[in-house]
């Protein structure tokens, strides 16, 4: 499979998802982790084959294109950064995907994937976990704090892109649960799912617009 990858730039490397899926990232800077795979896990339990779906902050595209693998559904995302955007749709090529990567600001309503807007049954997003004020991480900042995009204008850009009843979900810190709950139900997203790490540390939550009060809690890891 690594033979059909179009382009690897100098400073990527290719790594295997499975035995027949790859994906670029850097060798340096932004490389996801554990918490991607865990809202890509997720959010397929609730994604169909004929859903559309849309991953916001797709960083190199991993949960998006692991959604893709496991449910054959087709994938848009958006990513500030045009060098991991660009990684994002080589990966998808390679793998064979209906998986397209944009490189636009979501806090730009007028940008081209809001022209779909109200087009999808999914919203997937692993948000910065950290207030622009806390102190930068050295490697990928914004992917790791609010420099870019906050909470509130991800749950805001989700609102745009879901059809009614669609499903929103996220990954994010526990210390800011409280404030994920809120801007969800103040956004019309009505929190249903939540699955609490373990360690107590993260959380996986999934919300549906315009849903109805009702919320499932349980404690472990997906």
């Amino acid at each position: 499979m690594i033979d059909n990858v179009a382009v690897v730039l100098s400073g990527e490397a290719v790594e295997h998802l499975d035995e027949k899926h790859v994906i670029i990232q850097p060798v340096d800077g932004y490389r996801f982790g554990a918490d991607a795979v865990s809202l890509a896990k997720f959010a397929s339990g609730f994604i169909k084959r004929t859903d559309s779906v849309f991953d916001l902050c797709s960083g190199c595209g991993v949960v998006g294109i692991l959604v893709a693998i496991a449910t054959g559904a087709r994938v848009r995302g958006a990513e500030l950064d045009g060098a991991l955007a660009d990684m994002s749709n080589r990966s998808a090529a390679a793998d064979g995907l209906d998986a397209k990567f944009f490189n636009a600001d979501i806090r730009d309503v007028n940008s081209d994937m809001f022209l779909c807007g109200r087009a999808y049954d999914a919203v997937l997003c692993n948000p910065p976990f950290f207030k622009a004020h806390s102190r930068a991480r050295k490697i990928a900042p914004t992917a790791n704090s609010e420099l870019t995009v906050t909470f509130e204008q991800v749950v805001a850009a989700a609102k745009k892109l879901l059809k009614p009843l669609g499903t929103f979900c996220l990954v994010y810190t526990a210390a800011r649960l409280d404030e994920a709950v809120c801007v969800c139900r103040e956004n019309g997203l009505t929190p249903k799912e939540l699955v609490v790490n373990g360690n107590g540390k993260t959380f996986l939550m999934r919300c549906v617009l315009g849903g109805k009060c009702g919320l499932t809690v349980r404690v472990g890891n997906v």
